[in-house]
């Protein structure tokens, strides 16, 4: 009688982990060429191909990206800021 109870368990845990299993591959996002991978900019937050964006490491673990025209943004800026300080 253990014993049954005790591989009943076993077969709803094995059904668990399949479907769990399942679900996780389910809500992966597919993209149609793995290579080219869409990633967001940092500053703007729109979407672009990883091999248009500028990519920095700060610290170990976190990794920003750049889109031109946030780049050129804050370039302008900072000419404007030192331009007002001279």
């Amino acid at each position: 009688m253990i014993g049954l109870i005790g591989i009943a368990i076993i077969i709803l845990i094995v059904i668990f982990a399949i479907f769990y299993g399942y679900g996780l591959i389910l809500k992966q996002e597919r993209s149609q060429n793995p290579y080219s991978a869409q990633l967001k900019c940092t500053l703007c937050g729109r979407t672009f191909d990883k091999g248009k964006l500028v990519e920095r490491a700060i610290g170990i673990e976190k990794i920003y990206y750049f889109c031109g025209e946030c780049i050129q943004s804050l370039h302008e800026d900072y000419l404007n800021l030192n331009s007002k300080q001279n």
